[in-house]
């Protein structure tokens, strides 16, 4: 009886640490990072309306209802109050999201709303401007000018900007690169269990 239960405690044991691990949803974290105005550490779950901001030396990285996303400094994000519907609002700064497939959400920026089906976005938010990379996949873009769609069947990372007025316009190729790469994605991706989204070659994806 004894080694019954010193078997059952072991196993009980084995079931609790798996389950800590298995609800520990960031993979990295890099200074300072507050979520509600206190500061976490790698064990923090995340839930609803979690407001996540970044300072100037912080960055995360993590998972959240199917999607993963990387957060870069000085920024704010806040987690969806509905997850069936929406990934988020962006306030300001820099995230880069892997979004599942075959489920169309939507994620708020400064100056726009995207639609999002099955998508890779890196999305930058300023007071100035906004810039929306679609890295692969599909998206909507909306703002109060305009509306207009974008697809990687042609090409991988398309960049597009909206200034604060809402008009949607394509950068000059010299006055900006984005701080991103295709391993990002790729990155992103692995996190939620899935292989590279690029398919048409190194050459199209390691840039």
């Amino acid at each position: 009886m004894i080694n019954i239960n010193h078997k059952f405690t072991a196993i009980l044991l084995v079931i609790i640490t798996f389950n800590v691990f298995a609800e520990s949803n960031i993979f990295h974290i890099e200074g300072k990072v507050f979520v509600n105005e206190q500061p976490i550490d790698i064990d923090y779950i995340f839930k609803a309306n979690d407001k996540i901001q970044t300072f100037a030396n912080g960055s995360i990285k993590f998972t959240y209802e199917n999607s993963a996303y990387s957060i870069s400094k000085n920024s704010i994000f806040v987690l969806p109050d509905n997850e069936e519907k929406s990934l988020g609002n962006l306030i300001q700064g820099f995230l880069i999201g892997a979004f599942k497939k075959g489920e169309t959400k939507k994620i708020n920026v400064r100056h726009g709303l995207l639609t999002i089906r099955g998508t890779g976005v890196a999305i930058e938010s300023t007071h100035e401007h906004s810039s929306v990379c679609l890295c692969y996949g599909e998206i909507d873009l909306s703002t109060e000018q305009e509306d207009i769609q974008l697809s990687s069947q042609i090409k991988y990372h398309t960049l597009v900007h909206i200034d604060s007025t809402g008009d949607i316009y394509l950068p000059d190729l010299n006055s900006c690169k984005f701080n991103h790469w295709s391993k990002d994605n790729i990155e992103l991706e692995g996190m939620l269990m899935n292989p590279s989204p690029f398919t048409k070659g190194l050459s199209k994806f390691l840039n």
